[in-house]
């Protein structure tokens, strides 16, 4: 997978920074390599004076890609703007490339991507602060990544 680098995806990180979705959608595009200047849906903010992603018009802009990077974007595009998308169509033909960065997103934008603490009833009724692992983590960026 080509990853992204550079103070424009640091940008783009921080722009997504505080909202899971956004956040596991933006790193999705990064580590796709679909994040550079130049990407339709990658749009630039002159007030703002950084970069941000315009996951709504993914799925319209995709055309020439390969079916599993089709697939990949449109998961991309759902989990950043809630761009309807049918999951069963969209994880078949996905390759291990896109598979471990999707289950990653997923768990990141469920709050389960790195390790916390939950509150957990034990047999007697009693609440008890309990540790967590992450369910599932970011696979580790190759030479290169950020």
């Amino acid at each position: 997978m080509t990853t992204s680098t550079g103070a424009h995806v640091d940008e783009l990180r921080e722009w997504a920074r505080g909202d899971l979705t956004l956040e596991a959608a933006t790193e999705l595009l990064i580590r796709g390599g679909f994040a550079d200047r130049g990407w339709p849906w990658i749009q630039y903010d002159e007030l703002a004076r950084r970069p941000w992603v315009d996951f709504t018009s993914i799925p319209e802009r995709i055309g020439a890609k390969s079916g599993g990077e089709q697939r990949f974007l449109r998961l991309i595009a759902s989990l950043g703007a809630d761009v309807p998308v049918i999951v069963g169509d969209e994880v078949t033909g996905l390759d291990r490339e896109h598979v471990q960065p999707v289950l990653a997103a997923i768990a990141h934008a469920a709050g389960m991507s790195t390790p916390g603490r939950t509150i957990e009833q034990d047999a007697d009724g009693f609440s008890r602060v309990a540790a967590t692992t992450a369910i599932y983590t970011w696979p580790a960026l190759v030479e290169g990544g950020e």
